[in-house]
C-alpha cells in the first residue's frame, strides 16, 4: 500500500491549481502581470476586467481546494456562490476581450484573426459549461471537483500557448499538449486513488482536446468567417 496516498488526496488539486496558475502567470507576464516593464501602453477596460476575472478565478480555485483539504466544507459552499458570479464574469469578459482582439486583428489584416476568435470563444464557452455543470452537480463531490478541474484546463489554454511561445518559441497546438499533460495527471491521480478514471474527467477531457484539435477546421471554414465577421461588425 502506498503510504503517501492520503497526502496526495489532500494536495493534488492544490498542486495542479498551482501549476496552472504558474503557466498562466508566465504566459501573460509580459502582456498583463509585468506589463509595466515591457509595454507601458495602457490596457483597455475590457482587458483589465478580463485579466482580473481570470486571475481571481485561479486564486479562488486554490482557496477552494485548500478548504476541502482542510474539511471546511461550509465555507467552501459559501464561497461557491461568489465562484458562480465570478465564473459568469470570467466568461463575459473573455468574450469581450476575444471580440476586441479579433476586431484589432482584422483592422491589421491578420489572416488568423477570426480563427483565433473561434478558439477563444470555444474555450470560454467550455469553461462556462464545465463550471455550470459543476454547480448543478455540487451534491456529488467527486464529479463536482473534476468538472471544476476541467474548467481550469479550459482556462489555461491561452496562457499555455503564450508560455510555451515565450520559453521555446512558436509551436502550433502547444497549448493542447499542455492541456493533455495536465489531463493525464488528473487521470493518473484517479487511477491511483479510485482504481479507474472518473468518467467526468475522462470524457470531458477528451471533448476539450478534440474540440481544440479541430478548431482550425471549424474556425477556418467559410461559414465561420461569415459568422465571425457578423459578430464583430
Amino acid at each position: 500500500m502506498n503510504l503517501t496516498l492520503p497526502r496526495s488526496r489532500h494536495w493534488f488539486y492544490t498542486a495542479i491549481g498551482l501549476v496552472i496558475t504558474a503557466i498562466v502567470v508566465i504566459g501573460f507576464s509580459r502582456t498583463y502581470y509585468l506589463k509595466a516593464w515591457f509595454d507601458p501602453r495602457p490596457l483597455t477596460v475590457r482587458l483589465h476586467l478580463h485579466g482580473f476575472a481570470l486571475s481571481a478565478w485561479l486564486v479562488l480555485f486554490l482557496v477552494q481546494a485548500r478548504l476541502i483539504a482542510a474539511h471546511r466544507r461550509t465555507l467552501h459552499m459559501r464561497l461557491g456562490i461568489a465562484g458562480a458570479i465570478l465564473a459568469a464574469l470570467a466568461v463575459a469578459t473573455t468574450y469581450a476581450a476575444a471580440f476586441e482582439f479579433a476586431a484589432h486583428g482584422i483592422a491589421q489584416n491578420a489572416p488568423t484573426a477570426l480563427s483565433r476568435l473561434y478558439s477563444s470563444l470555444q474555450l470560454a464557452t467550455l469553461f462556462g459549461l464545465f463550471v455550470a455543470a459543476g454547480i448543478v452537480l455540487r451534491s456529488r463531490p467527486e464529479t463536482h471537483k473534476r468538472l471544476m478541474l476541467l474548467a481550469m484546463l479550459a482556462a489555461v489554454g491561452p496562457g499555455a500557448h503564450r508560455a510555451v511561445t515565450l520559453i521555446v518559441g512558436h509551436a502550433p497546438d502547444s497549448h493542447v499538449l499542455v492541456i493533455a499533460v495536465l489531463l493525464v495527471s488528473g487521470l493518473v491521480y484517479d487511477w491511483r486513488t479510485r482504481g479507474t478514471p472518473h468518467p467526468a474527467l475522462l470524457w470531458g477531457g477528451i471533448l476539450l482536446i478534440v474540440l481544440q484539435l479541430t478548431r482550425r477546421l471549424v474556425g477556418g471554414s467559410e461559414l465561420w468567417q461569415q459568422i465571425g465577421n457578423y459578430l464583430i461588425s
